[in-house]
């Protein structure tokens, strides 16, 4: 033991005279024991190595929403040596900074990829987070040369307070702008939000197209509106059976009716352990079709609550016998039952057109007013006889309010679904004035088109010979492919048998397979098949973002939320391990 002298100098010297240990020796002592220490023969990978296994932990974090701490978590490091302890694996910091250049890297490259596409459509959605700040996603759509549909997510960026009209305004012209697509932009596709809505119509720039979907959800809302005592009441059976007593017992329920249905098959009785119970499932006010898989779900589940009732009531303990009483007055009653089941009928079309019309791996606006015409269609002549009242009232308010809606036609929808091959006759329009405004619309401007493309022609003298010869002999690989004169292009499509609307044809196919008949036509056709049906792109974008900014991690920067998302959502058009 030693007395403090207020230096360690005493220490110094006693080191030094009584043991010979200097300053230089206890140095070298210390890089003999790091040496010999565990994992000392370890050496790190060389760089091209390591930079490989970095980007790799970045598309990892990026592609499954991690959080960038991830990488300081001890579970994590141990994991990663467990692999190969040669690699360093890199801190939050350093992560953070790694995911912002490959951010530039990849906007930088489908900024190039913009700029030889001619034609660009958007979505908008707004959306607020867990911690109530106002998010705005923007997907940007268009189709190659080649009729390859793009889909990109530009921006998915906070809205500066109030982040009203004005706000969204100058941020979107801030965005066009910066990815230099103002000029590009044919529609703009959006909900039906005031501020949306205004913002897009002062700006200009593209023809703003309400989603098709969130218009239809506001006229099965009107019809939802006169059966509401009824839903509210399917809610709070819903309620009720969805604790997890109540779920294990309708279980019970479920297997009881099954072994019922067997009776002494022992092959059968097998199977009742691997039984797949079902759930009830609770009505979203944000989604209506949550309504009716509700429905649905309690159509199927009608004789297992019914026996859990029955089970329920001739309990002889008190308290579980007033659970049976409970769960009789949310039982519906015999019309009850009936009206759901009509309301399954009457929904289920309208089900089937918002998941047609929210496609995206095939172009949809041409869809957009065959789905409109074929519901009003239905509601006219197909639900005339419906037994119920309350369902009579519901098919009333939904056609009043499609009818209202979609009274004055979207020009660009029924361009869309000109260029579809399927629709292109327009024959679901009944007013003959209105299909030929558009297709005197459509003529005008082809005949642009055809202008334009003679123009370029012209060009073409001013090539070397070299280059004229090899454009030359690609042209000739192409013989075989029926080329339609340029002036009859127009009436070569009209006048071409239209295909059958069945949703297995492929528009994109029957393009990129016929674009040499129509070296202009299918220039205007790359156009207005880009236009989405629906803002649904943009919606989906915020599931993602659930994941990404949640209770926990509300912290997160907003511009490292845009960058995470960007990189996630554009995989497939940039490489983030290059």
């Amino acid at each position: 033991m030693l007395k403090w002298c207020g230096s360690p100098s005493s220490l110094s010297t006693h080191l030094s005279g009584t043991h010979g240990i200097t300053k230089d020796i206890a140095m070298k002592c210390n890089e003999e024991e790091l040496k010999n220490s565990p994992g000392s023969s370890i050496i790190p990978h060389n760089y091209p190595v390591q930079e490989s296994l970095t980007k790799n932990v970045i598309g990892f974090v990026v592609g499954t929403v991690q959080p960038l701490s991830i990488v300081e978590d001890p579970d994590f490091i141990k994991m990663i040596n467990g692999f190969d302890n040669r690699y360093k694996i890199p801190c939050t910091k350093t992560l953070k900074d790694r995911i912002s250049k490959t951010f530039e890297v990849g906007k930088d490259t489908l900024k190039n990829q913009l700029t030889q596409v001619e034609y660009i459509s958007l979505t908008l959605d707004a959306w607020s987070s867990p911690a109530h700040l106002p998010y705005l996603g923007v997907t940007a759509h268009w189709i190659t040369s080649d009729f390859e549909p793009y889909e990109v997510l530009l921006s998915i960026e906070e809205l500066p307070y109030p982040h009203g009209a004005t706000e969204i305004q100058e941020h979107l012209i801030d965005l066009f702008y910066e990815w230099g697509i103002e000029s590009k932009i044919t529609a703009v596709v959006t909900d039906n939000g005031s501020n949306v809505k205004k913002a897009c119509n002062e700006i200009g720039i593209g023809e703003r197209i309400p989603c098709s979907a969130h218009t239809l959800q506001l006229s099965i809302g009107k019809g939802l509106d006169k059966i509401k005592l009824l839903v509210d009441k399917c809610k709070r059976l819903i309620i009720f059976l969805a604790g997890d007593k109540k779920k294990q017992q309708l279980k019970e329920s479920q297997i009881h009716l099954y072994r019922q249905e067997i009776l002494q098959d022992d092959e059968l009785e097998k199977e009742v352990e691997n039984l797949i119970c079902l759930d009830v499932i609770k009505v979203n006010n944000t989604r209506w079709n949550s309504t009716l898989y509700a429905f649905q779900r309690l159509i199927i589940l009608k004789s297992a609550i019914a026996m859990l009732k029955t089970t329920l009531m001739n309990n002889t303990n008190l308290n579980i016998c007033k659970e049976g009483e409970k769960l009789e007055e949310l039982y519906p009653t015999v019309y009850e039952w009936k009206v759901i089941k009509e309301m399954i009928k009457l929904l289920s079309p309208f089900e089937a057109a918002t998941r047609l019309l929210s496609g995206v791996k095939y172009p949809t606006i041409g869809f957009t007013y065959p789905c409109i015409c074929n519901l009003k269609d239905r509601l006219e002549t197909d639900f005339t006889s419906l037994e119920t009242m309350d369902a009579k009232h519901c098919r009333n308010a939904m056609l009043e309010d499609l009818t209202l809606r979609w009274n004055y036609p979207q020009e660009l929808c029924l361009k869309g679904s000109f260029f579809d091959p399927r629709f292109k006759s327009l024959d679901f329009i009944n007013s003959q004035e209105e299909c030929n405004n558009i297709v005197n619309q459509l003529k005008e401007e082809f005949m642009i088109f055809k202008h334009n493309e003679q123009s370029d022609i012209s060009i073409i003298s001013e090539k070397n010979t070299d280059e004229l010869r090899t454009e030359m002999a690609s042209f000739w690989k192409k013989k075989n492919t029926k080329v339609a004169p340029i002036k009859d292009e127009f009436q070569h499509y009209f006048d071409v048998a239209e295909l059958p609307a069945l949703e297995e044809y492929d528009p994109y196919l029957w393009w990129s397979t016929n674009k040499n008949q129509y070296p202009v036509l299918h220039k205007l056709a790359m156009k207005y098949l880009s236009i989405p049906a629906t803002s649904v792109p943009s919606e989906r974008l915020f599931s993602d973002a659930k994941n990404l900014i949640t209770p926990q991690r509300t912290r997160l920067n907003s511009f490292i939320i845009n960058q995470l998302m960007f990189l996630k959502r554009n995989r497939e058009y940039i490489d983030i391990y290059e």
